[in-house]
Formats: C-alpha cells, structure tokens, sequence
C-alpha cells in the first residue's frame, strides 16, 4: 500500500486503473484522429507530446533505477505530424501571456453571454406572463426551455470542434443564436417564443463544452487549475449572475423584450472579439502547418466515420458514464443539484424579498450580487488552495515523469461542500420580517463561492481522472445532467416555497446538501477503487 497525503492507493488498483485508461485513450484517440484525417502516429512514450499532453491519471511509479526521459529527435517520416521540439511558437502553450488571456477573455465572454440568457429574462417574467396571457408557471418555461438548449446543444457543438477545431464552432454558432433570439423577441405567440428560446440556447451553448478544450489547448496541466477557475468565475457562471441584476431594470424601463436585446449586444461585441482568435486545437494547427510545407497528410477516412467516433465521446459514452461509473454519476448528481439551486433562486430569491421584505423585481434582482460576489471571491480560494496543496506536489511529481493523484483535486470541493447546506439553512432561517434584510441576502455570498469551488474542483477533478478522451465524455455527462435538471428547478421552486414557506423550503434544500457533504471527502479516499469499477462496468 502506498500513502499519498492521506490518499491511500493499492498498488494493484493503481496499475490497473492507469494501465487501461491510458490505453483506451490512445487507442480511441488514434482511431479518432484517423478518421477525422488529423491523426498524429503515436510516437514514444518519451517523446515531447507525450510528455506534455499525456492522459493526467494517477500512474505506477517509475522504478528508481530507470532512466530519465531524454529529448526525442525529431522524426523525419513526411507524414509524422508533430511539434518542432518543446519551444515550438505554433503550439498554444507556448504563445505569449497576452495571446492566451485574449483567447481565455474571448470564449469567457461568450459564455457569459449564452448563459446570461438564462437569467436575464427573469426580470421580465411578469410581463411576459401578461403579454402572453400564461400561468406564472407557463411563464417560467421560458427560463427553463432555455436552460434545456444549454444541456443539449454541446452534443452538436462537440464533434465538429473535434474534426474542424475549436474557432469555427464559436463563429457559426453564436450568430445563428444571435438571429434566432430576435425571433424570441417578436414572436407574437407563446409557442413561438419558446420554440426560439429553446433554439438560440441550442445553437448558443456548444462553447460550454468547447471552451473547456480550448482550456486545455492553451495552458499546461499546471496552469489549467487556476485558468478554469478565473474562466468559469467571469463567464459560464457570472452570466447567471449578472442577469437578474440588470434584467429588473431594464424589464421596468422598458419592456421584457429589451432583456433580449441586451443580450444581443453583447453577443454582437463579442463575436468581433471572436473574428481575431486563434485556433488553438492541436490536430488542426498541425494539418494546416502540413499543408503550408507541401508535406504529406495521414489517410483520411469518409466524415461519417469521424463524426461517428467523436459522437461516442459526447454523447453515447456520457451516458453510459451516467448509468455505470460511479464517479461520474455521483459528481454529476451533486454537480447537478448545486447548478439546479442556483436556476432555482430566480423564482426564489423574488419570492423571499417581495414576501418579506416587499422589495420590488429589480431591487430583489440587486440581491443576485451576492452571489457574484461569491463567485469572485471563489477564485482567490481556489488559487490558494491549489497553491498549498496541489502545484508543489504536483511539479515535483511531474519533474519526476510521474503524475499527480486526480484526488488531489478536491481540496477546494471540501471548502464548497462545506459553504453548501450551510448558506441555504442561513438564507431559509434568516429571512425574517424583525431581521434586516441584508443578513439572508449575504447568505447568497457562501452560495456562490460553494458553486464555484464545486465546479472547479469537479471539472479539474474528472480530467485528470480519466485523461483526456474519458475525461471529456466524463465532462460531457456532467454537463447534461447539470442542465437537464436545472431546467426543471424553476417549474416547481415558487410551488415548493408558497407550500412549505420559506423557512422549510430553504431547509429542504439544505438537508439534501447536506446528504451529499461526504461525498467529495469519500471520493478522495476511495477514488481508485470506484473509478476501477466504473472502468469494469463500461468495458474498459
């Protein structure tokens, strides 16, 4: 047995568990790559891309006695498609800071906007209720139609990021949702204006499961910890956030359709960011490098085939992940509740200060700041977490050719399991005509952090689990589930507050965070063994 910080792997579990993964990584990669014409022949474990973009999954340990990895001569077959050597210019992680920080900033901004529409549209449900002359309930599927889109659309973004590379996906999508959103606006039925909610946020979302390759394209393993905590705190989750703010204000001095417009600006300023990024996905920089020197390309097999290998890593094998990986369906369930409690506060949140406090919808928009503020401050968090715990250990261990423990992940999902149940019994129990009103709205501080440092831990967490392949089916399902569910919360979370009452609703909620507290510590600790399991059940 061997001990890692309080991690506790079996020798056994350890060798089985990073000998199959990385070899259905590389097989299912390389069969990918050839089929899409972007094949990269496998070169030796020692060579330059294997060391710097090798599945990050706990490995055996190198005897002590073996030798150091030297660095590969370039091969010269006309067809081998690689990097010039470690300080290539053309490989993204050795563009300058500023390129890289335009990319991050770029595809941030344009998850901010497709999730800003999540929430945006709140400000304006009132109205939209009177115009269509619909239920408050009816009124309320225009949130969560959209938030089905979110779930569904990275199945279609994926693949094509995977054959044509990252860029095209931004530039083709977000003006279809852009045009289809006016649609939404307009349309002079309901039927009609949720048709188009639902497909700007199809045709909207596929930078969510995007940009997380983008992520990985750009910075080192070292690095992509805090980059996705500073890319998910200003974009996908901000967006949220910042809806509800606004959307109040501009839904009374206005009308609700001027929440769509105001989407649509940003979405037009950012897609001219979009005109000036580059590409960043490996296979494709390589190919079209190729091309430009007159050497020779790997076969090419028909685009059905390839499109049917990637369809297998972003929808058919997340499911199965779902239903047969304990890891993944556990995160993702727990992953799932914390976003659906978020999209749920958009009826909750009104619900608390009107009752109690008879604020109006903008001034109980204002309340959503709060949970930005968490938000941010979840990225200082997470920075020193990943400091103290992670970035020494892992270097050394990286200097050493070995990899880092997945588990080690986790620490900042400890502080967010934690900030959890407790931010919801403070916000439920404080909400109280004789307290002020500031006291629950400040419980929305710990929520927001909780979320974030979740997500982050999560995400970082399934990549370096499972590799990069695994690890984006992983992903894929965790994105699917997040939404399905949350597109749900805001049919029935006024229902559940007029019946329970604030107090117990919040409570409710609560006590299932609260259920799911050990999870992240049981995974720190049983972690190889389940993800063994996992592995078994899918045929690994």
């Amino acid at each position: 047995m061997s001990t890692n910080n309080g991690t506790i792997y079996s020798s056994e579990y350890r060798e089985k568990d990073a000998t199959d993964c990385i070899s259905d990584n590389k097989a299912l990669e390389q069969e990918i790559d050839l089929a899409a014409g972007l094949a990269l022949p496998v070169q030796s474990s020692n060579s330059y891309r294997s060391r710097s973009r090798s599945p990050s999954l706990p490995q055996p340990r190198a005897d002590s006695d073996a030798e150091e990895p030297t660095e590969p001569k370039i091969q010269s077959r006309s067809n081998d498609l690689s990097w010039d050597g470690p300080n290539d210019v053309d490989d993204p992680h050795n563009w300058p800071f500023w390129k890289k920080m335009y990319l991050l900033n770029s595809v941030g901004l344009l998850c901010f906007t497709a999730t800003l529409g999540t929430s945006i549209i709140s400000g304006g449900i009132v109205e939209i209720q009177q115009n269509y002359s619909v239920s408050a309930t009816a009124s309320y599927l225009s949130v969560s139609l959209y938030i089905l889109g979110l779930a569904l659309g990275p199945t279609l973004g994926a693949p094509i990021s995977e054959v044509f590379g990252r860029k095209v996906v931004y530039l083709i999508t977000l003006p279809l949702s852009m045009c289809i959103s006016v649609g939404s606006a307009l349309s002079p039925t309901f039927a009609g204006h949720l048709i188009c909610r639902f497909l700007a946020a199809l045709f909207g979302s596929p930078v969510l499961a995007v940009s997380a390759g983008t992520i990985a394209d750009v910075f080192t393993p070292l690095e992509q910890g805090i980059a996705l905590a500073y890319f998910c705190a200003t974009g996908p989750f901000m967006g949220p956030s910042v809806g509800p703010v606004v959307g109040g204000y501009i839904a009374k001095a206005k009308n609700w359709q001027w929440t769509i417009w105001l989407n649509l600006m940003t979405s037009g300023a950012t897609l001219i960011l979009l005109l000036f990024i580059p590409e960043s996905y490996m296979p494709v920089i390589l190919k079209r490098r190729a091309l430009r020197r007159g050497e020779n390309l790997p076969p090419k097999l028909p685009m059905r085939v390839a499109l049917k290998k990637v369809a297998i890593i972003t929808l058919i094998r997340p499911i199965k992940m779902l239903l047969f990986d304990p890891i993944v369906s556990s995160l993702s369930i727990y992953s799932s509740f914390v976003f659906a409690v978020l999209m749920g506060f958009f009826e909750a949140i009104p619900y608390i200060f009107i009752k109690t406090y008879h604020f109006t919808i903008p001034e109980s928009g204002l309340v959503f700041i709060g949970v930005g503020a968490g938000i941010s401050l979840s990225v200082p968090i997470h920075y020193l977490v990943q400091r103290i715990f992670y970035d020494n250990k892992a270097r050394a261990m990286f200097e050493r050719g070995d990899k880092p423990a997945a588990e080690w992940r986790l620490y900042s999902a400890f502080i967010g399991a934690v900030l959890l149940p407790s931010s919801l019994f403070w916000v439920g129990w404080s909400a109280k005509p004789e307290v002020h009103w500031i006291v629950p709205a400040l419980g929305t501080v710990p929520f927001g952090c909780s979320l974030a440092l979740l997500f982050f831990s999560i995400t970082t967490f399934l990549v370096d689990c499972y590799g990069p392949l695994l690890g984006a089916s992983a992903l894929a399902a965790n994105n699917l589930l997040r939404y399905l569910i949350a597109a749900a919360f805001p049919l029935f979370t006024r229902i559940m507050y007029e019946n329970l009452g604030i107090a117990w609703a919040s409570s409710l909620l609560g006590f299932i965070g609260l259920a799911l507290l050990p999870l992240s510590f049981l995974i720190y600790r049983f972690g190889a063994e389940w993800r063994l399991v996992g592995l078994r059940n899918l045929g690994v």
